[in-house]
């Protein structure tokens, strides 16, 4: 069940001593069909997630309508941490737009696995840290380049081009559909 998972952490810290049995213990697996929601607005957001297969879209709502954070595809663990931290209702969404494989922790089994291994804590810090840089990156690139350069930069990505729809792409991108069509078809 862990396997891809360990090894995505072999590959971001350096200690190679995981025990798959422990990890499978604490982790549960979770299947979603498409649409299906993982974690919905106003709920407490109590875990981590790992996408071992699928993809799932992050998004808020504003003046209305859904906003687009971002996208998790395979080999990203994360959460939606502020209202995992603070124990506070979610503002995000979080569904399917694809049949996923999810592999969920609590923060008490977290919490154990952290007491007992120090690489739990190293892989920790550079999920967190990853995240942190991601948003930089993000803000930056609305704040310096313009909506072409953003759209050009995901062909470095091709998983957002191909597998998530265009209205949630503009929304991520902070254009219309009709201006990404228009980039689309440009860039044809």
């Amino acid at each position: 069940m862990t396997e891809q998972l360990i090894e995505y952490i072999k590959k971001t810290v350096l200690q190679t001593d995981i025990d798959k049995v422990e990890l499978d213990r604490c982790f549960q697996l979770k299947t979603l069909k498409k649409n299906e929601t993982l974690l919905s607005f106003n709920s407490i957001c109590r875990n981590y997630y790992f996408v071992n297969k699928g993809v799932l879209r992050v998004y808020f709502i504003h003046e209305g309508e859904e906003c687009t954070s971002w996208f998790a595809f395979e080999n990203y663990f994360f959460t939606e941490l502020e209202s995992y931290i603070n124990e506070t209702f979610s503002n995000y969404c979080i569904i399917a737009v694809e049949k996923c494989e999810i592999l969920e922790i609590s923060k008490s089994n977290i919490d154990a696995v952290f007491s007992k291994y120090k690489w739990w804590q190293e892989f920790l810090l550079f999920t967190q840290q990853q995240t942190i840089l991601k948003l930089i990156e993000t803000i930056k690139s609305f704040q310096t380049l313009s909506a072409n350069d953003r759209y050009q930069d995901l062909f470095k990505h091709p998983d957002f081009l191909q597998r998530t729809t265009q209205k949630d792409l503009a929304k991520m991108l902070g254009i219309t559909k009709h201006t990404l069509s228009r980039l689309r078809k440009n860039k044809q």
